[in-house]
């Protein structure tokens, strides 16, 4: 299993939110920072507003397991950045993985656009 890359430093961050896109859902925010090196990294944050630490480490989950999921159909050379929302906390993980589909979708950084998700 290869662990994807991570965003990790404030910089990093701090380039997405400034420079990147932005689209939303309920559950998610996405920022999307085209990079011209040949890797897909993500980041993510969750903030206290979430929840207790408990709550924040299942939506951080979720967002880990969704991404990997998914990985294979986004296109490389971005950084993301995922902020979960509030009502994350009570997705299950095919929800989740749906939102943030449809969130690639909107960015248009899928591999695949026109396959719909359903199997």
């Amino acid at each position: 299993m290869q662990d994807p890359k991570k965003l990790k430093k404030r910089w990093e961050f701090q380039r997405a939110y400034q420079k990147g896109s932005k689209y939303w859902n309920r559950y998610f925010v996405i920022y999307v920072f085209h990079t011209h090196f040949d890797n897909l990294r993500l980041g993510i944050t969750v903030s206290k507003k979430v929840g207790k630490s408990v709550q924040r480490n299942r939506v951080k989950r979720l967002i880990r397991e969704s991404f990997r999921q998914l990985r294979p159909r986004i296109k490389v050379a971005y950084d993301i950045v995922v902020v979960g929302r509030k009502e994350a906390c009570r997705l299950t993980c095919q929800e989740a993985e749906n939102g943030l589909l449809s969130l690639f979708r909107k960015a248009s950084i899928l591999n695949d656009p026109t396959r719909d998700g359903t199997e």
